[in-house]
């Protein structure tokens, strides 16, 4: 089976970058500190005109939990219907019932929205009561790809985990692990069964402002940078396909 590297990018610098690195596949994102959001419009249109490399932007209103309100499901039908426009050839998304299991009824309609588009699901399958069992609907659902770092905060933590869903998913969906999976551990997960494998593999890069008033912070997070910016690094890509390719 073929092995794929995704990136999970929050800039259309990045997305180039991982593109020019040799990765299959972009996550298409923004709201890093709330592990990725929806991408406004005008990040979609930008992205959209990227050449060489497969851009999925994820679909995901909010962060926090999975469990969407009626009008943050209207904005997801709404936002999936641009990126059809745009020519997306697939997207990222999951919900989830207030019990834990996943909302089989909102996520065919996203999919019938989605039409052609591969309908891939997130790391929501980590969040849910019981992965096997959703693993399984979502294969029924037509699912093309699942992201999961094994119900743990990382993928190498959730290891045992990935190998069960793996097996069990077979030839029927992909499995791509995910979550501080880097060059040091990827082969690690590739020796469990894994193929397909979701990164970062960013680092913050200095802003080019010149002038900076370190008075204030515009962000919530006291602790954060105003004038760092996390980019990917087209080394680190590199050294993740190396070693998947040797």
């Amino acid at each position: 089976m073929n092995v794929s590297l995704e990136i999970c990018c929050y800039s259309v610098e990045s997305a180039l970058r991982a593109a020019r690195a040799g990765a299959q596949r972009v996550e298409l994102c923004a709201g890093r500190p709330e592990g990725g959001t929806t991408p406004s419009a005008g990040y979609l249109h930008e992205a959209a005109f990227i050449d060489g490399i497969q851009i999925l932007p994820i679909l995901r209103p909010r962060g926090g939990d999975f469990c969407y309100s009626d009008a943050e499901f209207r904005q997801m039908l709404y936002d999936l219907e641009l990126m059809q426009e745009l020519g997306f050839p697939g997207v990222v998304t999951g919900i989830l019932l207030p019990n834990g299991k996943a909302d089989l009824h909102r996520l065919s309609m996203l999919k019938q929205t989605a039409g052609e588009m591969e309908f891939c699901v997130h790391r929501c399958i980590d969040m849910c009561d019981n992965s096997v069992i959703m693993l399984e609907e979502l294969i029924e659902l037509g699912v093309k790809r699942v992201l999961s770092s094994g119900r743990k905060n990382t993928a190498i933590a959730g290891i045992e985990m990935l190998r069960e869903l793996n097996e069990a998913g077979g030839n029927r969906i992909e499995i791509m692990a995910g979550s501080g999976v880097n060059s040091n551990n990827i082969l690690q997960l590739k020796e469990v069964g894994l193929n397909h494998f979701h990164a970062s593999a960013g680092k913050p890069e200095s802003s080019p402002m010149i002038y900076r008033n370190n008075e204030l912070s515009m962000g919530k997070e006291p602790s954060s940078d105003e004038y760092d910016r996390y980019e990917a690094y087209e080394e680190e890509i590199r050294a993740m396909l190396q070693q998947l390719n040797t």
